[in-house]
């Protein structure tokens, strides 16, 4: 019996590396964030506090506020254009196909620093797009400004089109052709099996896809950074400088702030999770 065990916790070995990387730098980073939210700056003792600060000072309500409206809004317009996108892919040929993942897996690893100057450059107030749109006279870009909320808005909904398209491309390869050809049959159009098929099929990955740039988009920082320094309060940006301020900081603070901003992801991924349970259940809770 002994040898038996022993046999079948074998495969769990390779896994034990990853575990201790993962208690090492998420669990008990994360169990120490939580910890020191809860810490009164002065006293050290436990304390709600910092929440309270986080809730009554306009600041951080709007830095929230402003995260949340970023998030959700870029998440949602990026997951409509990746869903048209990854619809696209499957009409094309495989060759076609794997040459487009290739430059979408290239393009949603450009971000940060890169993505920023790469708008500079060309939506900038001295871009390529806006000289040439000004030597052509036309006044296409008059009302823009990539240094404002349109701005970070449109940057947010570029870097979330090519992940959400990578995600989303498997959920539509496992629609089959014969499940097609079969509502054919059964005199079903094309917008009764999306309906009835297609999209209860897709919604795991689609809520799933929801989930993920939701967290893509709340926890983006360097490319805001780049564009509008401090001007433009978020909770990453906020939390940053909590921790590395220039002459004081609040890491009781920011571990606050910290806390809302997981509860946020937890929330909304939760959400997602149980919109997909309780559509399969027919809506039934019990």
């Amino acid at each position: 019996m002994k040898s038996l065990n022993i046999k079948k916790g074998i495969p769990m070995i390779p896994v034990i590396p990853f575990l201790v990387v993962a208690v090492m730098y998420l669990i008990l980073p994360a169990v120490g964030i939580a910890l020191q939210g809860f810490q009164s700056p002065v006293t050290g003792a436990f304390s709600l506090e910092n929440f309270q600060k986080i809730f009554t000072k306009i600041i951080y309500i709007r830095t929230i506020q402003n995260s949340l409206n970023l998030s959700f809004i870029s998440t949602i317009l990026g997951l409509l254009i990746s869903f048209l996108a990854a619809l696209a892919l499957t009409s094309v040929s495989k060759r076609t196909e794997s040459t487009v993942m290739s430059i979408l897996s290239m393009s949603s690893n450009f971000a940060g620093l890169p993505l920023a100057f790469a708008f500079i450059l060309v939506l900038g107030n001295t871009g390529v797009v806006r000289q040439l749109v000004e030597a052509a006279n036309l006044h296409w870009l008059d009302g823009f400004d990539l240094y404002s909320t349109d701005g970070v808005m449109l940057i947010f909904i570029y870097f979330q089109i090519p992940l959400g398209t990578l995600l989303l491309v498997p959920s539509f390869q496992a629609i089959r052709k014969e499940w097609k050809e079969a509502a054919a049959l059964m005199h079903a159009n094309s917008v009764q099996f999306w309906l009835r098929v297609g999209l209860p099929m897709l919604l795991p990955g689609l809520m799933g896809t929801f989930g993920m740039l939701f967290a893509n988009a709340l926890t983006a920082y360097a490319t805001v950074y780049v564009l509008m320094s401090n001007n433009f309060p978020l909770m990453a940006i906020k939390i940053t400088t909590l921790f590395t301020g220039d002459s004081v900081t609040q890491e009781e603070l920011g571990s606050a702030l910290s806390v809302i901003m997981i509860l946020c992801m937890l929330i909304v991924i939760g959400l997602c999770n149980l919109t997909t349970k309780l559509f399969y259940k027919g809506g039934d809770t019990k």
